[in-house]
């Protein structure tokens, strides 16, 4: 049964996939808001089913990370571009990294950590009054710290004690587990892993940190 839903979810992935790729190319032919809205929710979709996956391989031990070399400001701006934001929003990212306090390239698994930055920028936007940033930072003795920030009311007391819930009664959580897991799963020889670290400074901050 664990496989045929691990099958399904594929499935399910894929053709929402598809439909992405319909709805854009409708975008093309007669942009309007509720495209705009189908093609957010259904871009939303699709990531929490690969995340989904990804969750259940970690589960059974067959989760594998691709860890490659990454330009960071390249990697940022291409993960910024893609996003969509929520309908009704009006705040946009803003991408922040400073060449002198963060390494040009690093190690890690572009897509998995893709989905993890796009999934907070998302919500940071819902959730944001006027502005979201995506910062990029070395961190003292080795690492890099990607952190998406906003001008929202911040995070609430359960999440930041741990809770695996979200910023609203509607969401699972999903988000938050998979950035857990792929940050564990991010290691060096030596032991040291990935982790995520919630807090509020005038606003939420989400950051995750590779080793």
């Amino acid at each position: 049964m664990e496989t045929l839903v691990a099958a399904a979810i594929h499935d399910a992935k894929n053709g929402l996939n598809a439909l992405n790729t319909w709805l854009g190319e409708a975008h093309q032919q007669a942009p309007s808001p509720a495209l705009d809205a189908a093609m957010e929710v259904s871009t939303r979709i699709s990531a929490q089913l690969v995340e989904l996956l990804a969750m259940y391989r970690a589960d059974e031990g067959s989760l594998r990370l691709a860890i490659e070399d990454h330009h960071l400001m390249d990697f940022c701006s291409e993960t910024v571009a893609e996003v969509i934001p929520p309908a009704g929003t009006s705040s946009r990212v803003t991408l922040a990294l400073d060449p002198d306090h963060s390494p040009e390239v690093w190690a890690f698994d572009a897509y998995q950590v893709k989905l993890v930055l796009q999934d907070a920028l998302r919500n940071a936007l819902r959730h944001a009054r006027t502005s979201v940033v995506l910062d990029v930072t070395g961190e003292p003795g080795g690492g890099v710290r990607f952190c998406v920030s906003d001008d929202g009311s911040g995070f609430p007391a359960p999440v930041l004690e741990g809770a695996l819930s979200t910023m609203n009664s509607h969401s699972s959580g999903l988000g938050l587990r998979f950035a857990r897991v792929i940050a564990a799963h991010h290691a060096t020889p030596d032991g040291r892993h990935g982790r995520l670290e919630l807090s509020n400074q005038n606003g939420a901050c989400f950051a995750l940190v590779l080793p």
